[in-house]
């Protein structure tokens, strides 16, 4: 780094792109900044450079690191009206927590806008609590006692009003001797003041906030739950999460297969008055289950009431902790990346079933996932002509805690050569400031939903990192199936809906087809939930949706069966003979004008309404359609996708994800 310290820029002129380039400096108030050009890391909203600050009257130059939003954030907030609000509560948060000095709150150097972003600055520290339990080989007693102190932290957070909303071990750091916790990233840090009395629901809409299986607690997600007010339990469920998460790194909801299973556990309750599932290890200490289950009660009014109880169990815990180091630590093999590499691409490449995906394309898929802390599992086919393939976190930044994601499931991976791409520039700039932003409004929490979107300048692709769903059906086993009237339009109905979500942001699917509709089986309230997926070339404007609507009337043509039509009582069935003659028009005769989504939509409603009474009642009264036909589906269609499937018990509630 040059060692010149002459001011070049000043901090409102100063740009996002400044802190990839070296020796640009600039003031906040009596320190002087200057950046090292070095990436650090890439957050779920921003990404983190590092850099020095002077101060002006000692002289002292000390390391930090400096954040600004993702260029597809700062298109959200321009153009949603949740994430604009979110964000602005979430300023004057951090705003409030940059006042606070305390020992174990990271301090707020700069919390301001540039020209182009918004800048946060804090010390750099050495490394997460996550990290530090490997690398420090830290006794039980002592990674509690630095949890403890981040709980101090956290308390006088909530003394303050505020809630974290995301407290999970990786957003704890210490210091290099792992002797002082400090609690960070307040990226969803909100007031109580600035919500007031509002509900998780009508402030959440039905989006996911936090890391699932850590700091996600039922009232976000659970419908009989949403109705609560937002407060601080909200982090005291947190609190378990991360307790449990200091002696293993397995669930403490045991296995899941997918992100939407691990749904259905929050959302059930892993402690039900007392009631405790909680998966815990064999070496799991025991003295400190009863705490973690008292703040993992599914009721927040069950919980701990404040963090200050939960600080006073554990200190009162400490001294029957072990403060032994174990000679029993598990140590990954030492391989290198170029080995590792080769392995993931020798294996996806033997198992593939597509003669199109060579080897060389599952090693330039492998040389791109890999730097975004991936590595390829096997090869999936292709998706509109691209390679997709199913992607799991290295297993060497799991070990070693740096993984830097919560959420370690499985992924599928589009990647999109933009070589091959007529004009790439323009296709990465709608993926980024139009088709991702739009996405996220509308599906988040939905099944496959895009995790992430990343252009990767290394290897000139695009990669669409979307979540993956264990034991999926799809919808061209339908084309064979004698599907029940009410079933069949209770499917057009909620798959209607979930694209006329991205019509009311002029956006396309642009690819309807049976093999893009996906089903997840939910087979403990044998539930079936259906999703349009292969959300890889959507487009914009008028022509691309009427597309859509062409290929929707298609598809819900083959699921209305002419036998069963004709099996209708005599009353209907010239109503649904003539439902079938317009869906044919609307489908495939180029002479008829395309309908609206909204056509289609009320097309189907009023046939579903003719022959389900229920449904009728529920249209005319305000009622849940949507989860009215997600029943009407799952009666018709769980035990045809899922033929061999074992009953369980059903389970009190599923979660009210936005669909």
């Amino acid at each position: 780094m040059t060692e010149s310290w002459t001011e070049t820029t000043s901090i409102g002129t100063l740009r996002s792109e400044d802190l990839t380039r070296e020796g640009v400096v600039f003031r906040y108030n009596r320190y002087l900044y200057k950046t090292s050009g070095n990436h650090l890391s890439n957050g779920g909203m921003g990404t983190v450079y590092t850099l020095d600050r002077r101060d002006d009257e000692t002289g002292i130059v000390e390391p930090v690191v400096g954040k600004v939003f993702h260029s597809n954030y700062l298109y959200q907030l321009r153009t949603d009206e949740v994430t604009r609000r979110d964000h602005h509560n979430n300023l004057a948060a951090m705003a409030r927590i940059a006042a606070i000095e305390h020992p174990n709150i990271l301090p707020t150097y700069v919390s301001a806008p540039i020209a182009d972003n918004y800048l946060f600055i804090t010390p750099r520290m050495g490394m997460t609590l996550l990290e530090a339990i490997g690398k420090h080989n830290l006794t039980p007693r002592a990674r509690t006692k630095l949890l403890v102190q981040a709980l101090e932290g956290l308390a006088t957070l909530h003394a303050a009003r505020l809630v974290h909303r995301d407290f999970t071990l990786r957003n704890i750091l210490v210091d290099e001797g792992a002797n002082v916790a400090y609690l960070f990233d307040f990226d969803l840090a909100m007031s109580l003041d600035d919500v007031g009395n509002q509900t998780y629901r009508n402030y959440y809409k039905g989006r996911i906030f936090g890391s699932p299986g850590w700091s996600v607690a039922p009232e976000t997600i659970d419908q009989a739950l949403m109705d609560t007010n937002i407060n601080t339990t909200l982090d005291i469920y947190a609190i378990g999460g991360a307790l449990h998460g200091l002696f293993t790194d397995q669930l403490l909801y045991g296995t899941a297969d997918d992100m939407w299973a691990l749904l259905i556990r929050i959302a059930e309750g892993v402690v039900v008055s007392g009631k405790s599932k909680v998966a815990y290890p064999d070496n799991f200490p025991l003295i400190l289950r009863a705490p973690i289950e008292g703040c993992l009660e599914r009721d927040p009014v069950q919980r701990f009431q404040s963090v200050q109880h939960v600080i006073t169990e554990l200190r009162s815990l400490l001294r029957e902790l072990p403060d032994e180091t174990s000679r029993s630590s598990k140590r990954r093999a030492e391989t290198s990346a170029d080995d590792d590499k080769a392995r993931a691409v020798s294996a996806a490449f033997a198992s593939t079933p597509d003669p199109t995906i060579t080897e060389e394309v599952i090693k330039q898929a492998e040389f791109a996932i890999w730097e975004w802390n991936y590595t390829v599992e096997r090869s999936l086919g292709r998706v509109r002509g691209h390679p997709i393939f199913l992607a799991h976190p290295r297993a060497d930044l799991l070990a070693s805690g740096q993984f830097p994601d919560a959420n370690t499931f499985p992924k599928l991976v589009t990647v999109i050569d933009l070589t091959k791409v007529a004009d790439p520039r323009a296709f990465v700039e709608n993926w980024q400031r139009y088709f991702w932003p739009i996405l996220k409004r509308v599906r988040q929490g939905l099944l496959t939903s895009l995790h992430k979107v990343i252009y990767d300048a290394n290897s000139s692709s695009l990669l669409l990192f979307s979540e993956y769903v264990d034991e999926p059906r799809f919808g061209d086993v339908l084309a064979d199936t004698d599907m029940h009237i009410d079933g069949s339009l209770a499917l057009c109905f909620v798959v209607i809906r979930q694209v006329a979500a991205l019509h009311e942001h002029g956006m396309a699917h642009n690819n309807i087809s049976p093999n893009a509709l996906l089903f997840k089986g939910v087979s403990a309230t044998r539930t079936v939930i259906p999703a349009m997926i292969g959300l890889v070339e959507p487009a914009m404007g008028a022509e691309a949706m009427a597309g859509d609507c062409r290929a929707l009337a298609g598809m819900a043509l083959d699921w209305l069966k002419p036998a069963r039509i004709a099996a209708l009582n005599i009353r209907i069935k010239p109503m649904f003979d003539a439902l079938r003659g317009k869906l044919h028009s609307w489908a495939y005769d180029t002479q008829v004008p395309t309908p609206t989504i909204d056509q289609l939509m009320a097309l189907v409603s009023d046939a579903l309404a003719l022959v389900d009474f229920n449904f009728s009642v529920l249209r005319d009264s305000g009622g849940d359609l949507q989860e009215y036909a997600l029943l009407l589906i799952s009666l018709r269609l769980y035990h045809v996708l899922w033929p061999h499937a074992v009953e369980e018990v059903g389970r009190p509630s599923l979660p009210a994800i936005k669909r």
